[in-house]
């Protein structure tokens, strides 16, 4: 069953009625919660251990390097979404480097700010994760739509 009218909620050319369209594999692979979960847990690790290696070496040039090399790892994968086994971990590990040396200039102007952010949003992310793999977060339809 094809899901046309999550296509005509948004005008994100990520979400047209093309990318649900099979693009992802056959019906034989389908998409599961605990998959899906996993392969965000990898992603999550992927980007907290660029952005602690820049972070701490204090590798500037690996912020400016991954905002850019990101930028066109997403710009590739929403046109072609069947490189996103491929490309999603490379976007986590570039990002995480920006968000590492980010994360390294805020904290010389503001120190401590850096720890509680990450502390707190990965602590809210992964309490979302193991509510939703819990069956704690139902997935509705109104759910999906949001």
């Amino acid at each position: 069953m094809r899901n046309n009218h999550l296509s005509l909620r948004s005008g994100n050319p990520a979400l047209s009625a093309k990318t649900f369209a099979g693009s992802y594999g056959t019906f034989d692979e389908v998409m599961t919660i605990d998959g899906t979960v996993n392969r965000t847990l990898i992603s999550l690790f992927i980007l907290l251990t660029a952005g602690f290696i820049t972070f701490v070496f204090e590798i500037l040039a690996f912020a400016i390097i991954g905002m850019l090399i990101g930028l066109a790892l997403l710009i590739a994968t929403m046109f072609k979404p069947q490189w996103a086994p491929r490309t999603v971990p490379l976007y986590a590990l570039f990002q995480g480097a920006a968000l590492g040396g980010i994360s390294f200039m805020f904290n010389q102007m503001y120190d401590g700010i850096v720890t509680q952010a990450i502390v707190l949003t990965v602590g809210i992310f992964f309490s979302l994760l193991a509510a939703y793999k819990s069956g704690l977060i139902r997935v509705t339809e109104n759910f999906k739509l949001g």
